[in-house]
């Protein structure tokens, strides 16, 4: 059994953090230095580098300090864990979130919440973190449920949906790939003004920063009405899982069933790439204690079933 040390993270390790990252079961490129450093200055870091007895980078957590010096793990992204090899044995994942809880508690910090990354991110099993945050007496602090299509295996489209898709093609809506980000953004800007009070998380700068840096692994497709964006979606590519997010229709789009036929045409895309997973996001609200009914049951017809997202508390 190997012996593991818990260094704090800085910039000076981005190459040594993200060749874990590649080497992981679930580094997805949203764990990447470079997709972090974007926001880096909003949170203070406590991430950790976990090295073995030899020097050698074995694991990561990436994480930051909450306001009450709670360590949340990581609080700018969806999901946050432990990183490690994906030939890494269960007992050295052990090591490593015993070596995290040491480092914490000795700088005087009383509770870490941690985001685990889901299942299906990860071609292997790789769960041997959730069985230690057992160890340590954690508990599930919130669990928020998402809607994912099994792109091996895909359940059929609802008639509803399947309605939906025949009217957007005799309405001659056409999906199409695009880096035209200030389009659609400001069709999503103002679908979440009007329906939510909201607006985008990212900026329009920083979306096209982010695609800048991951071309390939954050794309974006509208549906149009001969020059008239009328629905869209960002999709985040990596480890086998297209993750949607940033979903709008404008009236229109949702008259005549925009996203339902923009939806046929990812989910037949990305299976004929080889992707294993088709990730819709979340249906839940309030941090999961309330759930969308509505929009899980548009999820679900498009032959999407629940995965959890689920945060743990653990006290240190």
């Amino acid at each position: 059994m190997m012996s593991v040390r818990a260094i704090p993270y800085t910039n000076h390790d981005a190459p040594v953090w993200d060749d874990v990252v590649h080497r992981s079961a679930k580094g997805t490129f949203q764990l990447e230095s470079r997709y972090m450093d974007y926001h880096r200055s909003r949170f203070r870091d406590a991430s950790l580098l976990f090295y073995d007895e030899h020097g050698r980078a074995v694991g990561a957590f990436p994480a930051n300090y909450d306001e009450d010096g709670t360590v949340v793990s990581h609080a700018g992204l969806t999901y946050g864990g432990l990183i490690f090899a994906a030939n890494a044995h269960a007992t050295d994942v052990l090591l490593m979130l015993d070596a995290a809880v040491k480092y914490y508690k000795a700088n005087n910090h009383k509770r870490l919440i941690y985001k685990a990354i889901p299942y299906i991110y990860s071609p292997i099993a790789a769960d041997a973190d959730l069985y230690g945050l057992t160890l340590h007496g954690a508990q599930i602090l919130r669990r928020t449920l998402s809607t994912a299509i099994a792109l091996d295996a895909p359940l059929p489209f609802s008639t509803l949906r399947r309605r939906g898709v025949v009217r957007a093609q005799r309405s001659g809506i056409q999906v199409v790939r695009t880096t035209d980000f200030a389009a659609y953004w400001q069709v999503l800007s103002d679908v979440l003004h009007q329906r939510h009070g909201a607006k985008p998380v990212h900026t329009l700068d920083e979306i096209r920063l982010l695609h800048a840096r991951y071309p390939q692994g954050i794309q974006l497709y509208t549906a149009t009405e001969g020059d008239e964006v009328v629905a869209g979606v960002v999709v985040y590519a990596s480890r086998g899982v297209a993750h949607a997010q940033y979903i709008a229709a404008t009236e229109r789009g949702r008259a005549v069933g925009a996203l339902d036929l923009l939806f046929e045409v990812l989910v037949k895309t990305y299976r004929a790439d080889g992707y294993r997973w088709f990730d819709f996001g979340i249906s839940t609200d309030h941090s999961g204690a309330q759930l969308n009914a509505g929009l899980l049951a548009q999820k679900e017809g498009f032959g999407g079933r629940a995965v959890c997202y689920d945060t743990y508390l653990l006290t240190l």
